[in-house]
């Protein structure tokens, strides 16, 4: 693929294949010594070991699609304790690609969605190896750096039946795509990185930003207007437009489905979320899970704000976005999990796991870190929500 003609490194990509696949053979053996039994050891037990919490949505809307709402509670309420939750919560893609193989392939959601999650965990530590290849210009850093993003605690969640791997890829890709210039893949990788998860359409400016850097038009010290207006930058800046064009035809199609444009946004009320400022989220209640994510939370606040002067203006607006906005909502429930997907803080925190002298017993204490957290996915407690 064109995509990869550039320093390609194939040894160091094999190594992240391999250790992919390791890495799942470990979470299967894991899941037996901790939890399971002589079943578990099986592809169907692997299978039932990456289906937890959310996955249950995605599989009933893989089966039976959307329906039709009549009544705005439908979509989702809460009234103390008292609520309603709604397949409309929930973005198409990743259901989508699921109904298709179901339809056509034959086959049922588990295969199906097995199938999706270790294709699409494969591509995400690619992409992110191949991006970090290109940014630091360094394969050995690189590989390193790509082993502490997998290994990294609640990135497990980049290889269950969950949507984090499959906006990644298309996430990270989008950005390789922009700073090799192979700006005709961007249509090909926005489109669907707008219908995998609301905040999809969101990455659409922190991309742009980085055209913009990767043109020399935009950077922290300077802003080239009659560059940003040239014939070729607003020729190639209308491709950016494709992922927008589809999200809003995406909100016509809710409109038609539901009556609402946002139904959505409405369909969070099901899930006791709220719009507020930010900070606020932080500390509302006192369980364990909430208590923690407060605190990751800060934790990766007060990096990000040490890091701020170390990325360029588009990835520290990839940043923030990231983190603020599902804070708006009110609630740190899978902070961690919209927190995963923020490859700058990989990047920083890989590169200064590097320089030191423990670097490569570190990561084995990363992965006693994420097999720990993973336990509490195996168990189905909130903590992994």
């Amino acid at each position: 693929m064109e995509f990869f003609k550039r320093s390609i490194n194939f040894n160091n990509i094999t190594k992240l294949v391999i250790a992919s696949i390791v890495l799942k053979i470990v979470y299967l053996f894991f899941a037996y010594f901790t939890i399971g039994n002589s079943s578990t050891l099986s592809i169907d037990g692997y299978i039932d070991i990456t289906k937890r919490n959310d996955t249950g949505w995605y599989e009933k809307i893989a089966t039976n699609w959307y329906p039709k709402i009549t009544d705005v509670k439908d979509l989702g309420y809460n009234n103390g304790p008292d609520f309603k939750q709604s397949e409309w919560a929930f973005f198409p893609l990743y259901p989508a690609m699921n109904r298709v193989c179901i339809k056509y392939l034959n086959i049922d959601f588990n295969t199906s969605g097995f199938f999706w999650t270790l294709i699409f965990s494969t591509l995400a530590f690619i992409g992110f190896y191949k991006f970090c290849e290109f940014y630091l210009n360094d394969s050995k850093k690189a590989l390193y750096i790509s082993l502490v993003f997998m290994l990294f605690p609640f990135h497990y969640y980049f290889s269950m039946m969950y949507t984090e791997a499959i906006f990644f890829t298309f996430l990270i890709f989008s950005f390789i795509s922009i700073h090799t210039g192979k700006y005709k893949y961007i249509p090909l990788l926005i489109v669907p990185l707008v219908l995998i998860r609301p905040n999809g359409v969101i990455a659409l400016v922190p991309l742009y930003f980085y055209y913009l850097e990767r043109n020399g038009i935009l950077s922290k010290k300077h802003f080239n207007l009659s560059l940003l207006l040239s014939r070729r930058i607003i020729l190639q800046s209308f491709l950016f437009l494709s992922g927008a064009i589809v999200f809003l035809l995406y909100c016509v199609y809710q409109k038609y489905m539901t009556g609402y444009y946002s139904a959505f946004s409405i369909a969070q009320a099901g899930w006791y979320k709220e719009f507020m400022f930010p900070l606020l989220a932080l500390f509302r209640r006192s369980d364990f899970a909430s208590q923690f994510n407060s605190v990751y939370t800060i934790a990766i606040i007060l990096l990000s704000v040490f890091s701020w002067k170390r990325f360029s203006i588009s990835l520290n607006i990839l940043i923030w976005t990231t983190i603020l906005l599902p804070l708006c909502s009110g609630s740190v429930t899978s902070m961690p999990r919209y927190i995963s997907v923020i490859f700058p803080i990989s990047l920083i925190i890989g590169e200064w796991m590097y320089s030191s002298k423990i670097k490569y017993s570190a990561l084995s204490l990363l992965l006693v870190l994420q097999l720990f957290v993973f336990y509490y996915w195996l168990i189905y407690h909130p903590f992994s929500y």
